[in-house]
């Protein structure tokens, strides 16, 4: 019985440490190996006080109607002249290729699958406050692979978010 005991045991720390594990080197090989994309974004600064600060996203012409009930769409990238990345069209079905994200259809809307950008504790306040007083242009860099998205970066002002905080010294 002790035997049986040890085995379960074992089995479920090994799960315990693969499952993140996986889970991590699947967003770093997406960062790595993904396709980058640029949105144009409207970021702001809520609080969760399970998680901590973030900036949530508001990703301009991302949040697109789609009156169909599916649950799960894929969302197809086109790029506009200048470089930044727009969904193009929403279908049910997986497209050929790697332009495209899977997304969710929820009251009527598409929602992406990245609404908010993490950062350091103290930064994220003064990162809303520099894009609130500064109006500046934001944007996010997404790596897309195999309809998976992971947000490499939140910058303004072509700068990383992080970068122009503490450059501009925003209070």
């Amino acid at each position: 019985m002790k035997r049986y005991l040890l085995i379960a045991i074992t089995i479920m720390i090994l799960a315990q440490i693969y499952i993140p594990v996986s889970m991590m080197s699947s967003r770093f090989d997406i960062l790595k190996n993904g396709t980058e994309y640029k949105f144009k974004v409207q970021p702001i600064d809520p609080y969760d006080a399970f998680r901590g600060r973030y900036i949530a996203i508001y990703v301009d012409g991302g949040q697109t109607e789609y009156k169909q009930s599916k649950k799960t769409v894929y969302a197809v990238l086109n790029t506009d002249e200048n470089g930044f990345s727009f969904v193009g069209n929403i279908i049910e079905s997986k497209p050929d290729g790697n332009n495209y994200i899977k997304a969710k259809s929820r009251y009527g809307r598409l929602q992406l699958p990245f609404e908010r950008y993490y950062m350091e504790e103290k930064l994220a306040p003064k990162a809303e406050a520099a894009y609130r007083n500064e109006t500046k242009d934001a944007y996010i860099k997404v790596r897309v692979k195999n309809g998976n998205a992971v947000i490499e970066g939140l910058y303004i002002d072509n700068m990383r978010i992080e970068d122009f905080v503490k450059q501009n010294k925003v209070d």
